[in-house]
């Protein structure tokens, strides 16, 4: 779910606005369900950042196509229509930046032009008349790939460091991205500095959540709601998987194996560990040892 590339600077200048886009996201789709008197599930993600690294605000949102009925206890499908959800997403919006008026800060110069409320609520009145962009992904058939790419997905971070080149005769940093306009990959040098800059835009404040639950998701109700719903679609629930260890971790950010040795390509074997020295004195040991490491 997009928001107007004229917005963007709204919500990077006023940070506060970011926590109540889950909200109006999550309300749309809990709203029709509670008309429906069925009980869905839902989680947001937020991300801030486009393929260039450019400050772009949007949120990802999953919604079960179906919930518990609050009467009966059955599942219950449900479907949700693009132009109608666009529209309420628009309102939403809109909505919450008049009300907040009075406490935005709009001294930036990307809002030369707004210099009073009447301003910024024709402002506001011209962006919502115009289409914006939301993507319904179809339904899937098989929940796994979906799930696997979602959490590698929603979790990742602005940029991987496998994407990043760095120049080191002219300290520069050269990173590949897609270019959905033609479909290419294309390729931005920036300086290091500047990678920084724009990087350090998308650390969320202190204690803020990037991913939010809603509907019997929520972290209030799953407890009591995840079996009813389990009971209610004939699953059986799954053991809770095992956490990933440090290399399986590191290879998945960096695409790097760290116990593969970098000469041969097999893998390293651990001999032994000595504790408390220096790099200079671990190169002496090995060289002073008939067996190297």
């Amino acid at each position: 779910m997009t928001l107007p590339h004229t917005l963007w600077p709204i919500f990077r200048d006023n940070r506060f606005l970011l926590n109540h886009l889950f909200s109006c996201a999550a309300k749309i789709f809990l709203g029709w369900a509670k008309q429906l008197d069925i009980d869905i599930g839902v989680f947001c993600a937020l991300h801030t950042y486009g393929r260039k690294l450019n400050w772009n605000v949007h949120i990802h949102l999953s919604v079960t196509r179906g919930g518990l009925c609050k009467r009966t206890g059955l599942w219950k499908p449900i479907f949700f229509k693009a132009k109608t959800t666009e529209k309420c997403w628009r309102t939403a919006i809109t909505q919450l930046l008049g009300s907040h008026y009075a406490e935005l800060d709009l001294s930036g110069e990307d809002c030369p032009f707004i210099r009073n409320e009447q301003d910024w609520s024709r402002f506001l009145t011209s962006q919502y008349c115009r289409r914006w962009k939301l993507h319904f992904a179809k339904k899937t058939a098989n929940v796994t790939p979906t799930m696997t790419y979602l959490g590698r997905y929603l979790k990742r971070p602005p940029i991987s460091a496998s994407r990043l080149r760095h120049d080191f005769q002219g300290g520069l940093v050269t990173f590949d991205y897609l270019n959905h306009r033609n479909g290419r990959t294309e390729f931005l040098i920036l300086s290091p500095e500047a990678l920084i800059e724009r990087m350090i835009e998308h650390i969320p404040d202190k204690h803020f959540k990037m991913i939010r639950y809603f509907g019997f998701l929520s972290n209030r109700r799953r407890g009591e709601m995840l079996p009813k719903v389990y009971d209610a679609l004939g699953i059986a629930p799954k053991d809770a998987p095992e956490m990933p260890g440090y290399a399986a971790m590191l290879k998945g950010y960096v695409k790097v194996d760290p116990f593969e040795c970098i000469l041969c390509g097999h893998r390293l074997t651990f001999l032994r560990f000595r504790g408390r020295c220096c790099l200079n004195q671990l190169n002496l040991f090995r060289v002073l040892r008939s067996d190297p490491l």
